[in-house]
């Protein structure tokens, strides 16, 4: 098994482009599959700057209907037209972000819906795109291991008042890559804003005793600025921490972790913990 990043905030080749995006190239059984599409196309331009296969997908996972994931999607489909596309259905629901006294859409609208519905595959909390590769939802919630960060919001359908977002559309890869499963799992999240808590617990409870490989994914924990914080320094302490309990063997941290959110993490995680930049291929 083999999973490349192809889009993220950073990059390790000069002659790779990045944006505030995620999207990962996952080879598996034989298969190509992607999670997330990044920001834009320029997905597609790195894959195959990287000589890798983007136009033989065989089904696209979206682990949530943000824009920084969801926004290459066309780019990908117009190479792919057969691709599956698996989301939650929860991702149907208009998601804003407040932004000082306005707000902004935060995803993919109704037309991308009606678009690719012969492609879409929605799920509630629990799908299989093949064996040994699960989407899932967190089954245990504890509202205290939600990511603080509480300016996304959707609209109440009579009064139209602002309601705090329950994250409804987030999901989580969970993949195993030897053929015993006993031999261990890999978690693939998009930012974790339901909590890497809650997602470690739902593996954990799902697929008892099973060692987990690695962890990967952004955390949610930058601002703007990804040298500082957009959530208290003790959420992203108490992350980590979860994490580092979880016996989880490697932490592969991107996206909007942030460069002060790996600081703090990196202080708790040591070894186990590694920035995945944009043209970096993990093998497992």
């Amino acid at each position: 098994m083999k999973i490349v990043s192809i889009m993220e905030n950073t990059a390790v080749d000069e002659n790779l482009f990045t944006e505030d995006g995620f999207s990962l190239f996952v080879e598996y059984n034989g298969k190509n599959y992607l999670i997330d599409t990044g920001l834009s196309g320029k997905a597609v331009d790195n894959a195959r700057r990287m000589r890798l296969p983007i136009d033989e997908i065989s089904a696209v996972f979206l682990t949530h209907n943000h824009t920084a994931h969801t926004g290459g999607i066309d780019a990908i489909m117009k190479l792919n037209p057969d691709a599956e596309i698996y989301i939650r259905a929860g991702a149907k629901t208009e998601v804003f972000k407040k932004n000082g006294l306005f707000k902004q859409s935060v995803g993919s609208g109704r037309s991308f819906f009606k678009k690719y519905a012969d492609n879409l595959i929605l799920f509630n909390s629990f799908s299989e795109v093949c064996e040994g590769f699960y989407l899932a939802s967190c089954e245990n919630f504890d509202g205290k291991h939600i990511n603080p960060d509480r300016t996304y919001f959707t609209l109440d359908e009579d009064s139209k008042r602002q309601v705090p977002f329950d994250f409804s559309d987030e999901s989580f890869a969970v993949i195993f890559p030897k053929r015993r499963k006993a031999d261990g799992l890999i978690l693939i999240g998009g930012c974790f804003h339901c909590g890497a808590e809650n997602m470690l617990e739902t593996v954990q409870e799902r697929w008892h005793g099973i060692p987990i490989l690695a962890v990967i994914g952004g955390f949610h924990l930058s601002a703007a600025n990804p040298k500082a914080l957009n959530v208290p320094n003790e959420f992203a302490v108490s992350t980590a921490r979860a994490l580092k309990s979880s016996g989880a063997e490697k932490v592969y941290a991107c996206h909007c972790t942030g460069l002060r959110g790996f600081d703090v993490m990196d202080e708790i995680l040591g070894d186990r913990i590694m920035y995945l930049g944009c043209g970096e291929a993990l093998e497992f």
